[in-house]
């Protein structure tokens, strides 16, 4: 938790403290760039109501045409596909329209629905093979000429 007192901007000199009592200057740090990647919008980690420091974001255009949103945040860093209609609204210039605040934290809204998505998939997966292993209806098969195996679920009505 940040105590900055105001709201600030990573790379504002001596407005970062976590302690509220020593200030120092908090170093964006972008997530990387792959080739290909065109810049389009930088956003650095920020405070002002939400201690946000660790989270620096990116939107960049790929080679083909794709719009991206990366992050590093203290878990590493990470690529999100934005969909047709994130391209529609970047294509629009909408987040031009935006100030580096409201960019920033539309860009965290758009990480956080993302990453909550992507737990619940997860929860779901996880408990229909939870299920799948309790009936052992997991089943595997070795492909042949290949070091590799497939691995499916077997249906309940097959398995009876």
């Amino acid at each position: 938790m940040c105590c900055c007192g105001k709201p600030t901007i990573n790379g504002e000199p001596k407005a970062y403290s976590w302690d509220g009592k020593s200030f120092m200057t908090r170093e964006p740090a972008p997530p990387d760039l792959a080739e290909g990647d065109q810049l389009l919008y930088d956003e650095p980690g920020r405070c002002g109501g939400l201690d946000c420091h660790s989270h620096h974001f990116r939107i960049v255009k790929a080679d083909m045409g794709r719009h991206y949103l990366l992050v590093r945040h203290g878990g590493g860093d990470e690529r999100i596909t934005l969909c047709s209609i994130g391209d529609l609204v970047i294509k629009g210039r909408t987040l031009d329209t935006m100030d580096s605040n409201a960019r920033y934290w539309w860009m965290y809204l758009l990480f956080s629905v993302q990453r909550e998505a992507a737990s619940k998939a997860r929860e779901a997966a996880n408990k229909v093979w939870q299920q799948a292993a309790v009936a052992k209806r997991i089943k595997t098969r070795k492909n042949r000429g290949a070091n590799t195996v497939k691995v499916w679920i077997e249906d309940k009505a097959v398995q009876s």
